[in-house]
């Protein structure tokens, strides 16, 4: 099992966060669509160029063990799907990734869709089945599809809301309203001096001077 306990920080998002929740709610709606047994949402890690398993459900005893685990691109039906950026049925062809001893020999089929947001890709969702003999079909891969690009556009937005939110807090920690109000009615003062006594400027500089090196302990 990871070190690390939540790899859905690629996105920003908090394990037991409203949008981790909506995301687990929708896999569960994909593996219940295709007739799975389980299913996993997998980010996309650039740095690493590989997939990391950040949500599985239908087994807390599978979760556990797979949260964390790699898949190199390309590798396996996961893998090929996000390579390809296309949904990938069939049988599992990556035996890489560890299951539980109950589950050692792995699953009979796999459905892996990419979670794609403007030539980007986010992860892959999948589900699985450990029925012999059983098959996904082009109906499960186009709704598998379907749900993906849904739950990349809830990704997407999530992300762009933080950022938004992470631009207007940089954007307003020096912001403070009283002190910009005070500053504002000091150079209006000042105006107002240079318009009606323009031979009192430097008195004034003097003064103003003096009293910055009073509060500081600086002098210009």
């Amino acid at each position: 099992m990871s070190t690390d306990p939540s790899p859905l920080r690629y996105f920003g998002i908090l394990e037991e966060s409203r949008e981790a929740r909506l995301l687990r709610l929708l896999l569960e709606s994909v593996v219940q669509a295709v007739g799975g047994e389980e299913g996993s949402l997998l980010v996309h890690d650039a740095a690493a160029g590989d997939l990391r398993f950040a949500m599985t459900v239908g087994d807390r005893a599978s979760e556990e063990k797979l949260l964390g685990q790699h898949v190199p691109l390309g590798e396996g039906i996961t893998g090929l799907a996000a390579a390809t950026f296309e949904v990938q049925t069939g049988a599992p062809t990556f035996h890489n990734v560890q299951q539980t001893d109950v589950k050692s020999s792995g699953p009979e089929a796999v459905i892996a869709a990419p979670m794609v947001s403007n030539d980007q890709l986010l992860g892959v969702i999948t589900s699985v089945s450990f029925k012999p003999g059983k098959r996904f079909d082009s109906s499960d891969a186009r709704l598998c599809g379907r749900l993906a690009t849904v739950a990349a556009v809830m990704i997407e937005q999530h992300m762009k809301l933080a950022q938004r939110d992470e631009r207007s807090a940089i954007a307003g920690t020096d912001i403070d309203p009283r002190k910009n109000a005070q500053l504002a009615e000091i150079g209006r003062s000042l105006h107002r001096i240079a318009d009606k006594k323009p031979e009192a400027l430097a008195q004034v500089a003097a003064i103003i001077a003096s009293v910055e090196t009073a509060l500081t302990g600086q002098s210009r």
